[in-house]
């Protein structure tokens, strides 16, 4: 225990490492084996696959599916020390048996030797992996194909002797987890790295290096990612550069950013937004507090980089020492602004000193996202009419449908709010009077849960509309709308969503028996009635 500093201890967690990958070997067990044991959180796709597994028949066989570095090996070597004896496994689906075989001669090969009455099969597999086996397998196993193809189509899990579990169905990040975090899997693995318990090991080499005085600002490191809070918020800025930035975030890439965060060239707060290495890294960087301009921190940077007196951040920074978390002098050092705007950011719910912090809080409130996450829910657990779910209703009723309007209408301002641009020909603009509501029914009846983002439902009239696919970044755009926003080429994104639904709106009002004209000062109302034109004009 004594060789082992916090620094090495943390090796462990680095994609470079031995450990990043479960192998098997003979060496003999040492504590950095211990380390990573007591480490490792079993995620909800190991509890269904043990289940499945329970329960296999002869002839059955199950693909356990994703993509590098989400834990495969992980839970596949796991399993494989205690059914060894009665299933045969082939663990990565991407070796062949031999030197001049393909992946999916491999896979042909494997397939053939199981069938009816054979041990069942358990097989571990890259989802490209098993998309091109459907496409490309031998066609004696275009039963197999099939059902992989139904399985990637529709997601069925199960048909008949062949089950499916893929963690793109067990994201690392999602709304609705208990304890208000969006990630309990991520919450129980900083707890058990830095919880300070007896049989926690990363706790007790870090005591013992904080007595010796050995690497301090990793030990600061460490101690600030023990709080509770700061754990929060890395989780919320990591669940926005899961929605936001579209990142796939594995196993492997959350243990390796603690790695990064921790024993980086920089404090935490730093580390955790100028890292480059990585394209987790490069994502999180997009979203550094210190690129935030509002009245209050660009204030805030200019005192501080004119060298301002300012007692009560000197009192500030004095506890922050206390803590190891120095900064030094002279203290318009260049960044220096930045990096205390960081750590305003992190500890932006925690009490410390005199809470100087406390006074941007405000500039850095989470309120698109806490909003989308209230609507996210009340879509995927909608009660009826007879619930209460306001924040639902108003998405719709003040946002979502004056957003369409103000969008469908950018270029006739002179439009009412239920009124729809059908286009201007020549000096004359067109117009079609339309009632779009929300179709709280549907949501009842159809909607399904999706981790990235939540289906609206619209009628015009009584004419139901394919459902609206919203993510972050179109909810952020809706709301923005509504404030006079105009949009941009770097909203392109979510535009294509948004011309969509306008355009099934459209072609639902073009068959209105009503058109109004508008040219000028001039407005007329052009109505078919019981098979009778008429018009009506106004000046």
């Amino acid at each position: 225990m004594r060789a082992v500093t916090l620094r090495k201890a943390l090796g462990v967690l680095a994609k470079s490492s031995p450990f990043s990958v479960k192998t098997t070997s003979d060496r003999p067990r040492d504590v950095y084996d211990d380390l990573k044991e007591y480490l490792y959180v079993k995620p909800d796709i190991e509890l269904d696959f043990e289940h499945v597994l329970s329960s296999l028949r002869p002839g059955d066989c199950v693909f356990l599916c994703g993509s590098s570095g989400d834990g495969k090996s992980e839970i596949l070597s796991r399993s494989y020390e205690r059914y060894k004896q009665y299933y045969r496994f082939h663990l990565d689906a991407t070796h062949s048996f031999s030197p001049h075989q393909s992946a999916i001669d491999a896979l042909n090969e494997l397939f053939d030797r199981a069938g009816d009455g054979a041990q069942p099969l358990v097989v571990g597999i890259n989802i490209g992996m098993l998309a091109n086996f459907a496409k490309e397998g031998a066609e004696r196993h275009s039963a197999l194909r099939g059902v992989i193809e139904r399985f990637l189509d529709s997601g069925e899990r199960t048909q008949g002797a062949y089950h499916f579990l893929d963690f793109e169905s067990y994201p690392k990040f999602r709304f609705n987890d208990d304890a208000g975090s969006y990630s309990s899997f991520m919450r129980q693995l900083l707890k058990r790295l830095t919880q300070p318990t007896d049989d926690n090991l990363f706790h007790a080499i870090a005591l013992a290096d904080e007595q010796r005085q050995r690497d301090m600002r990793l030990i600061a490191n460490f101690r600030l990612l023990a709080n509770e809070q700061v754990q929060e918020i890395i989780i919320t800025t990591l669940f926005k550069t899961r929605l936001i930035k579209d990142q796939f975030i594995t196993t492997r890439a959350l243990l390796d950013l603690l790695h990064q965060l921790l024993v980086g060239e920089h404090h935490l707060f730093d580390n955790l937004f100028l890292a480059k290495d990585s394209e987790l890294s490069l994502r999180l960087a997009d979203f550094d507090p210190a690129l935030i301009h509002t009245q209050a921190v660009d204030q805030f940077v200019l005192r501080y980089e004119l060298n301002l007196p300012d007692e009560a951040l000197d009192a500030f920074m004095d506890d922050l020492a206390k803590l190891g978390i120095i900064f030094k002098e002279p203290r318009d050092k260049a960044g220096q602004a930045a990096s205390l705007l960081r750590l305003f950011y992190l500890i932006k719910d925690c009490e410390l000193g005199n809470n100087y912090h406390h006074q941007f809080k405000v500039d850095f409130e989470e309120q698109v996202l806490e909003l989308y996450a209230t609507v996210w829910l009340q879509h995927s657990k909608y009660l009826g009419e007879g619930g209460s779910q306001l924040a639902l209703r108003n998405f719709y009723v003040k946002a979502l449908i004056p957003a369409i309007f103000v969008y469908a209408n950018r270029n006739a301002p002179e439009l009412s709010k239920r009124e729809l641009s059908l286009g201007q020909f020549g000096q004359c603009h067109v117009a079609a009077p339309v009632e779009l509501k929300a179709d709280y029914s549907a949501i009842q009846r159809q909607h399904v849960e999706k981790h990235d983002h939540f289906s609206a439902y619209l009628k015009v009239d009584e004419q139901l509309l394919a459902p609206m696919a919203i993510n972050l970044n179109l909810f952020e755009l809706i709301c923005k709308l509504n404030n006079g926003y105009r949009p941009n080429k770097y909203d392109k994104n979510a535009i294509v969503l948004l011309d969509e639904m306008v355009e099934q709106i459209r072609a639902v009002a073009k068959k209105s028996p009503v058109l109004h004209y508008y040219e000028g000062d001039q407005h007329y109302r052009l109505g078919l009635d019981d098979g009778i034109i008429t018009v009506e004009g106004t000046r």
